[in-house]
């Protein structure tokens, strides 16, 4: 009966980890897809005018970085913001995974998994927040 237990809660884990996966490609998706169908049908990304593509790319600050900024041009429909929300939405889905892994080990009491995890999720904050700032341009 302990096995049945186990497989049972098996399965239970691994259902919940597919569908923060899931859901998580599937909102990224369908805000890079609304993102790009605006873009194409305005024509603009809504902060300045694109031009060519060498001109876009030599505007390094074309386009506003942050949360804030990032809240505001969603909420004003900017279709770069919806993009930007998108690719955000992309990569906090594996970090979300691994929260989630983190809090189902605990249900469990494998909290040697819990300390593997809360590790695995520290390298992640710490190369995205501190590491990656230090880095880019």
């Amino acid at each position: 009966m302990e096995y049945r237990d186990s497989a049972e809660g098996e399965a239970g884990f691994k259902a919940a980890i597919g569908l923060v996966l899931r859901y998580g490609v599937i909102a990224s998706f369908a805000l890079v897809a609304l993102g790009s169908l605006l873009l194409f049908l305005e024509g603009q990304t809504g902060y300045r005018p694109m031009g060519t593509a060498e001109q876009l790319f030599d505007a390094q600050g074309g386009f506003p970085v942050g949360l804030s900024p990032l809240i505001q041009g969603v909420a004003a429909a900017k279709p770069a913001a919806i993009v930007d929300l998108g690719l955000v939405v992309l990569l906090a889905t594996p970090v979300a995974r691994v929260v989630i892994s983190m809090f189902l080990f605990a249900e469990e009491r494998r909290y040697a998994f819990v300390a593997i995890t809360a590790a695995v999720l520290g390298i992640l904050l710490l190369s995205m927040f501190v590491v990656a700032p230090l880095v880019s341009p």
